[in-house]
């Protein structure tokens, strides 16, 4: 019985093998044929990527020397270069995929709906880059100058692609946002190498202007600060309620504006009074009449 039952069962068995064996040499030969005809695709993709890589980094590194010789703040040189260094790595991906025969339709579209997605979410960091990175380029400003902008005073002490950092006077740090710099309206101080002091004067009514100005003359030209080649007025600028205000201009350098600015003004009232000019504080003179006036009868006459 058993012998029988193995007798009718190999006929099966040898059929599923032979089944099995047809299926497999199928599926090498078609893996063949796909590879035969895979192969000249697969070539040229390695190409097109070695080629591809070997020349994203010859014009990266082009890109950094040009950028070194226009002395580029370091930053910029390497935002910029981890930046195109993605950007064309993601394009050469496509273009070797596109080679190997696949669809990049599909990749295409998912890479550009993930970066509208992107740049919707991080708009303002985007902004601030762009705006860092034209800052630097176009050095509307650099480190160390004193900026004032939205009521806000400080010296740069840096640059970031975000943010800048200014530094009062009194040794406080305001990080502004880049985007902020470059759509509102910045003064910037020691751009020039030469600063003007304006001041104020004034003199009492009964002083001689020309003695008063004569102190402050001599007080600028024996200053080592003043530029004398400059137009150093001392003018007349108004009649105020209580004084004549005497216009001073005094040119100065840039960086030694705000010592020279204290300077003149400690040195100026120390001179006047030297010379006995007096400079007058707001006052108002009251007459006090002893009998009122008297109206005439024609104006009472009128009234009534």
């Amino acid at each position: 019985m058993y012998i029988q039952l193995l007798d009718t069962s190999a006929p099966e068995l040898t059929e599923t093998v032979e089944e099995q064996l047809t299926l497999a040499q199928k599926m090498i030969q078609d893996f063949c044929d796909w590879g035969i005809q895979f192969l000249p695709k697969l070539i040229a993709g390695c190409i097109a990527f070695l080629a591809g890589w070997w020349l994203i980094t010859i014009v990266c590194k082009g890109m950094i020397k040009a950028l070194r010789r226009t002395k580029v703040d370091a930053t910029v040189i390497s935002f910029l270069n981890s930046t195109v260094h993605t950007a064309l790595r993601i394009v050469l991906l496509i273009a070797v995929l596109h080679i190997l025969g696949f669809d990049v339709s599909t990749l295409i579209a998912a890479i550009g709906a993930a970066a509208v997605t992107i740049g919707l979410a991080l708009k303002d960091s985007l902004a601030n880059v762009a705006s860092g990175t034209l800052i630097i380029l176009n050095k509307q400003f650099k480190i160390g100058d004193y900026l004032e902008t939205e009521g806000l005073k400080g010296i740069v002490i840096k640059i970031d692609m975000m943010y800048t950092t200014l530094r009062t006077y009194d040794n406080k740090e305001i990080l502004i946002p880049n985007s902020r710099l470059t759509s509102n309206n910045i003064t910037n101080y020691f751009v020039c190498e030469e600063r003007r002091i304006d001041l104020i004067v004034p003199i009492s009514y009964t002083e001689d202007i020309d003695k008063a100005r004569g102190v402050i003359r001599k007080l600028i030209d024996s200053s080592d600060r003043v530029n004398h080649e400059r137009n150093n007025k001392i003018a007349v600028e108004k009649f105020s309620e209580s004084s004549i205000d005497l216009m001073v201009w005094i040119w100065v350098r840039s960086d030694d504006y705000w010592n020279a600015s204290d300077y003149f003004k400690e040195h100026i009232k120390k001179s006047l009074d030297e010379n006995g000019i007096s400079i007058p504080f707001n006052q108002l003179d009251i007459h006090i009449m002893d009998e009122p006036p008297k109206i005439s009868s024609e104006k009472k006459k009128s009234a009534e």
